[in-house]
C-alpha cells in the first residue's frame, strides 16, 4: 500500500513540475516573440550593471564596487551602481550571459528562470497553507499572471523589483512557520531577508516592516511561546546579516563617506480614472505609475471576493480577502497623500508598488476559500477563472510587446544585433552620483569634448583615456570618484594624486597626445563578498539536508504504520 502511495506521489510531483515549466515558459515566450524584446530605460540600466559584473567574472575577477563599463552615457564611468543597487541575486541574469554568446538567448533564459523562482516561491507558501492542489494552482495563477507583475517584469523591466517579487512570498512563509513553532522557520525567514537585501533595498524594507508588525502581533495577541518565537526571529536576522554582509557593508561605507544624491521622493497614488482605463483596455504599458492595474479578472476578483469576505463570518479567508480590498482602495488618490508627501512614505515613490501585498493576500485568501468551501464551488468554475486570468494577462503582454515603443514611451526594440550598442549608448539614469556634481563638471560630460578625450580601453577594473591637447592645460576627466575608495591614477606614466574631497580627477595635459589610466583597487568588501557567497551555499546545503532528513523520517513512519 505504501509503495502505491509513493508511486502516486512521484507521478504527481512530475506532473506538477511539468505544469511549473509550462507556466514559466508561457510567462516568458510572448515577451520575446518576433525575436526581440521591448526594453525600457530601466531595463537598459539593469542590463548594463549586470554586464559589468559578468565582465568581471569572465576575466576571473571579483566585481568592483564601482562601474567602469556599460555606464549610461548621461552618467560617468566610476559611478558606484554596484555599491548602491544590490546585484548578488542578479546572478540569475549574469550566469546566462556567461554561458551564451547570443545575449538574447541569455536574456530569455534569465527571465525564464526568474519566472520559475516566482512560481516556486508562491507555491511553497500556498502548499504549506493547504494541500488542495487546485487551491494552490489558483493562488499561483493570481500571483504570477496579473498585469501588475507583467508591468514590473516586462514593461518597466524593473529587474531588481521583479526578483524581489519572486522571493517575497518566502518572507511570509518564514513568518508563518515561526508562528507555528516550526524550529526551522528561522532559516526560511533568514534566507528570504538575505535574498531581498541582496536584491532590492526598498522591498527589503517592506519585509522588515512586516516582521515588525509580526512582533507587535506576538506581544499584543499571541504571547504563547513568545520567547521561542523572538529567538527564532533573532536567529533569522543573524542568517540574513551573513547573507547580506557584502551589500550592507557597501551601502553603509559609501553613504557614511559620501554625500549622495538621493532618489526622488514622492507619493504617486493610483488614479481611479487612469487605472479604470488601463484595466478596461487591458494595457500594461508604463503610462505613469498612477495607472498601474492588476488586470480586469484579478481586479474584479479583489472587489467581489473582498466584499464577500467583509460580510462573511468565516475566520479562514476573511482576514485576507478583507485586507486585499481595503488595502487596494487605500492606494488611490481619494486619500489626501499630499499632506504627508514629505514623510517616510515618500521613499516608496509609487504606491502601485504596494500592490504586491494585495496580490499575496488575495492569493492566500482565494486558496483558503477553495479549500474550505470546495463542496460548494464547482471545479470547472475555478478552472475557468484561472484560464481567464492567464488569457487576459498574456494578451496584455502580447499587445504591449508589439505596440508599446517609439516616441514618448522611452521603449525600444532590442535584439541580438543592437543589444550591446543599446546598452552602451543609451541615456538612462544618473543615480548614485555624489551631491552637487553638476556644479563641478565644467568639461566632464561623457558626450562633451570627444575630440579632446576618448576611451581607448576599458574593463571592470581599469579604464584608459587618450587625450590630445594643443597646449599644456589642467583637465578634468569624466570619471567620478568617491571618498573611501582606492584609486591608482597615472598620466603619461606619472602618478597623479587627487584631493580627498575631489569628485573628479584633474590631470595636467601636455601638448600633444596624452595617456591617462585609472584603476580601482580591490576594496575590503571583496572579503565580505566571499563570506556572503559561502554563507548562502552552506545555508542551501543545510536546508536541502534537513528536507531530505524529514522526508526520510516521514517515509519510515509510513512504513511502520
Amino acid at each position: 500500500m505504501f509503495q502505491l502511495i509513493k508511486i502516486k506521489q512521484k507521478y504527481n510531483y512530475i506532473f506538477e513540475f511539468l505544469i511549473l515549466i509550462c507556466m514559466s515558459f508561457i510567462s516568458t515566450y510572448f515577451a520575446f516573440s518576433g525575436h526581440f524584446f521591448n526594453i525600457s530605460h530601466d531595463g537598459v540600466y539593469h542590463l548594463g550593471r549586470f554586464l559589468n559584473v559578468a565582465d568581471s567574472f569572465r576575466n576571473l575577477n571579483f566585481p568592483e564596487v564601482v562601474n567602469l563599463t556599460h555606464v549610461p552615457i548621461n552618467s560617468y564611468p566610476g559611478v558606484a551602481i554596484n555599491s548602491f543597487y544590490p546585484w548578488l541575486t542578479g546572478i540569475i541574469f549574469i550566469i546566462p550571459n556567461l554561458l551564451f554568446s547570443n545575449p538574447m538567448w541569455a536574456l530569455f533564459l534569465s527571465f525564464f528562470i526568474l519566472n520559475i523562482f516566482t512560481i516556486i516561491s508562491i507555491n511553497s507558501l500556498l502548499s504549506y497553507l493547504t494541500s488542495n492542489r487546485l487551491a494552490v494552482f489558483t493562488g499561483i495563477v493570481i500571483y504570477q499572471f496579473n498585469n501588475y507583475h507583467f508591468i514590473d517584469l516586462y514593461s518597466r523591466v524593473a529587474i531588481g523589483e521583479s526578483i524581489a517579487y519572486a522571493f517575497f512570498p518566502i518572507v511570509f512563509l518564514g513568518i508563518i512557520k515561526i508562528n507555528h513553532s516550526d524550529k526551522f522557520g528561522f532559516l526560511l525567514l533568514g534566507l528570504s531577508m538575505g535574498l531581498l537585501v541582496n536584491t532590492h533595498i526598498l522591498t527589503f524594507l517592506f519585509a522588515v516592516f512586516i516582521v515588525i508588525l509580526f512582533i507587535i502581533y506576538l506581544f499584543l495577541f499571541d504571547r504563547k511561546y513568545l520567547l521561542d518565537k523572538l529567538i527564532q526571529i533573532i536567529k533569522s536576522s543573524i542568517v540574513a546579516i551573513f547573507l547580506g554582509m557584502y551589500t550592507i557593508y557597501n551601502l553603509v561605507h559609501m553613504i557614511t563617506n559620501n554625500h549622495i544624491e538621493e532618489p526622488f521622493k514622492s507619493i504617486i497614488a493610483l488614479s481611479p480614472s487612469g487605472v479604470f482605463m488601463s484595466t478596461i483596455n487591458n494595457e500594461i504599458g508604463e503610462h505613469g505609475a498612477q495607472n498601474w492595474s492588476m488586470g480586469l479578472p484579478v481586479t474584479l476578483l479583489v472587489i467581489f471576493f473582498g466584499t464577500y469576505c467583509l460580510v462573511t463570518k468565516s475566520n479562514y479567508w476573511k482576514v485576507y480577502g478583507s485586507f486585499s480590498i481595503l488595502f487596494y482602495f487605500s492606494l488611490f488618490t481619494w486619500i489626501p497623500y499630499d499632506l504627508i508627501k514629505d514623510s517616510l512614505l515618500a521613499n516608496v515613490q509609487f504606491l502601485g508598488r504596494l500592490l504586491i501585498f494585495v496580490l499575496i493576500a488575495l492569493s492566500i485568501g482565494v486558496s483558503y476559500l477553495i479549500t474550505f468551501r470546495k463542496k460548494n464551488i464547482k471545479v470547472s468554475l475555478i478552472f475557468g477563472l484561472n484560464v481567464v486570468i492567464i488569457i487576459f494577462s498574456l494578451s496584455a503582454l502580447y499587445n504591449y510587446h508589439y505596440n508599446y515603443f517609439g516616441p514618448g514611451t522611452f521603449h525600444s526594440k532590442i535584439n541580438s544585433e543592437n543589444y550591446y550598442g543599446m546598452v552602451n549608448n543609451t541615456g538612462t539614469f544618473v543615480d548614485y552620483l555624489p551631491k552637487n556634481i553638476e556644479k563641478d563638471n565644467s568639461n566632464t560630460k561623457q558626450s562633451d569634448n570627444k575630440k579632446i578625450l576618448k576611451i581607448v580601453n576599458s574593463s571592470p577594473k581599469e579604464i584608459t583615456y587618450s587625450a590630445y591637447s594643443a597646449k599644456n592645460v589642467d583637465y578634468q576627466i569624466p570619471f567620478v570618484t568617491y571618498r573611501g575608495l582606492n584609486y591608482v591614477i597615472s598620466s603619461n606614466g606619472q602618478k597623479v594624486y587627487m584631493s580627498g574631497n575631489a569628485k573628479f580627477i584633474k590631470v595636467r595635459l601636455h601638448r600633444g597626445q596624452n595617456k591617462i589610466i585609472i584603476k580601482v583597487r580591490h576594496n575590503n568588501s571583496v572579503y565580505l563578498l566571499v563570506v556572503s557567497m559561502i554563507s548562502f551555499i552552506i545555508l542551501v546545503i543545510y536546508m536541502v539536508f534537513i528536507k531530505f532528513k524529514l522526508m526520510h523520517e516521514q517515509s519510515l513512519i509510513h512504513r511502520l504504520t
